[in-house]
């Protein structure tokens, strides 16, 4: 039970961070005691929630082993398409977030102005780089097999849903029935909204 508990305690230090450094009031009151600006705030923490994430998968590799196999591991190609198919679906968001300009505010280092995205990767999942993320986390299960695998992806899906949630709040307070509309019309995480109609013909979805 000791590796569940250290990845249990590993993604909790990383989600509580990750989720109160991110509430307006946390922020100004850390950049108020410290002088940081609003780029500096979100550079420390990106770094430590970064830092934090990459301690959980160490203790992942580390741990893993002591827990059950579910299946003969692959390796070759087979294992590292999940990270391929990761690596082109955030490419495309961030292409389409640097082509607009709104790269600072998409990272966190500016606030304003606020971006909304519908085409392209958008179209295909509300969210692609939480996507991206997920895809390439369940991806390790070809080539680490173990329960811990599956336990350390279950809490990471909730984390990230939460979060997702959250944001979307936050879009409709921005850009109300526009964003309501995109929700009714594009796949939350599941990228398949290339398979609805509208978006194979027009590419979009209509706002």
């Amino acid at each position: 039970m000791t590796a569940y508990w250290l990845i249990f305690v590993s993604l909790a230090c990383f989600a509580v961070f990750h989720g109160a450094t991110a509430r307006e009031g946390v922020k100004k009151f850390i950049r108020g005691k410290t002088g940081l600006s609003y780029g500096g705030y979100a550079a420390l923490r990106a770094i430590v929630s970064l830092s934090m994430l990459v301690v959980s998968v160490f203790v992942l590799f580390g741990e893993a082993g002591a827990t059950a196999i579910l299946f003969t591991p692959l390796h070759g190609i087979p294992a590292i398409l999940p990270a391929i198919f990761a690596f082109w679906i955030a490419g495309m968001a961030l292409g389409q977030v640097a082509k607009s300009r709104r790269l600072p505010q998409f990272f966190g280092f500016q606030e304003y102005p606020k971006l909304f995205i519908f085409t392209g990767a958008y179209s295909v999942c509300r969210h692609p780089m939480y996507t991206a993320w997920l895809v390439a986390s369940w991806g390790l299960l070809i080539s680490q097999p173990h329960l811990l695998t599956v336990f350390y992806n279950i809490l990471l899906t909730s984390f990230v849903v939460y979060t997702a949630l959250q944001e979307e709040r936050q879009m409709i307070t921005l850009f109300g029935d526009k964003y309501r509309a995109y929700r009714k019309q594009i796949p939350f995480l599941l990228p398949y909204g290339f398979l609805k109609p509208q978006i194979r013909k027009e590419g979009a979805p209509r706002l």
